[in-house]
């Protein structure tokens, strides 16, 4: 790794302190590289007074000259920060960490090998290891999206990044573990600041069209899933269902998909999970919601191709909704 690729490691932090901890532990805990020692910027995004406490007591404990804490006066929202922190950073590359996930201790030496064998990738996306609350493991959420584009390490074209862009969703579906070049970040953008869901999908469409992608298959991190995820929040607000039929439109009339026949299923195939999202709520929240979302999910895929699609997958959700029943004795 050389002084050029030097890297800035952003933390956007916005409250649960109770996970910052292990974070931070595991930014402490990477292995060294020789030449280019890492950066961390803590973008604290107006967090609670208890959070604040807990990031300060642990700078003037941990920290030092590779450590900022910026703390923004308000909240400005996920994306938001991110764009500002980005911008503050002082080196060529930034990987991100949320901060209810770990870096693994081999995360910077595995970069450092994949810059100096792909030192055209101005975008890396690795698969990682998940995990419980608790932080036993659980299936992997990437693996099974990675291994339809390669099993192995290897540059991602445009004309395969897109189309799986629309077949297999994000493909990440978490910013943890995504590390760029600002040059690349500037060419393709900044975040959709005014979104709070898939602007890293929405994202990865611009950044891929300026070049390849490098798909690691190397984990260098471990992704928690809990009950206070942004993204469980997302879905019941209703961000996720306009933000996710956005980016589907575009993939399906993208001109790298105008002769892929498939394209229409892939979308519906994504769009029926909204309508099954908005079916579930509809018992608590009456009919508005459901008829609000018709119409973003007919413009995406076609409200009757999501249907058909859903009612493709009802076999699969009832057999998914008995094994949840059988696990917690009948709730």
């Amino acid at each position: 790794m050389s002084n050029q690729e030097a890297i800035t490691i952003v933390l956007p932090v916005y409250g649960r302190s109770e996970l910052l901890e292990p974070a931070l532990a595991s930014v402490l805990a990477l292995e060294e590289v020789e030449g280019s020692p890492w950066r961390l910027l803590i973008a604290d995004d107006g967090s609670d007074a208890s959070t604040q406490q807990f990031l300060q007591a642990w700078v003037e404990r941990q920290g030092g000259e590779r450590v900022e804490w910026r703390r923004r006066p308000q909240n400005l929202g996920l994306f938001a920060n991110l764009n500002q922190a980005i911008n503050e950073a002082t080196t060529e590359w930034v990987l991100l960490l949320c901060s209810d996930d770990l870096l693994l201790p081999t995360a910077l030496t595995r970069l450092s090998e994949l810059w100096q064998q792909w030192p055209e990738a101005g975008l890396i996306l690795s698969s990682f290891h998940s995990i419980n609350a608790d932080g036993s493991p659980r299936p992997a959420d990437s693996a099974w999206h990675h291994d339809q584009l390669s099993r192995n390490t290897a540059l991602i074209p445009p004309e395969r990044f897109v189309p799986a862009l629309l077949q297999l969703g994000s493909l990440n579906g978490n910013l943890t573990g995504m590390a760029f070049s600002r040059q690349l970040w500037q060419q393709a953008g900044p975040f959709r600041a005014d979104w709070r869901h898939a602007a890293d999908w929405e994202w990865l469409l611009r950044a891929c069209e300026c070049g390849p992608a490098l798909l690691n298959r190397e984990p260098i991190a471990k992704v928690r899933t809990h009950a206070a995820q942004l993204s469980n929040s997302n879905r019941r607000s209703g961000h996720e269902l306009q933000e996710v039929a956005e980016v589907v439109a575009s993939l399906r009339k993208h001109p790298l998909l105008a002769e892929e026949p498939r394209r229409h299923r892939w979308a519906a195939k994504v769009m029926q999970h909204q309508l099954w999202n908005q079916l579930k709520i509809l018992p608590r929240h009456g009919l508005e919601p459901l008829l609000q979302a018709l119409q973003p999910i007919h413009r995406a895929a076609g409200l009757r191709c999501s249907a058909l699609a859903l009612l493709h997958s009802a076999p699969q959700r009832l057999q998914g909704w008995l094994e949840h029943r059988g696990k917690h004795g009948g709730a």
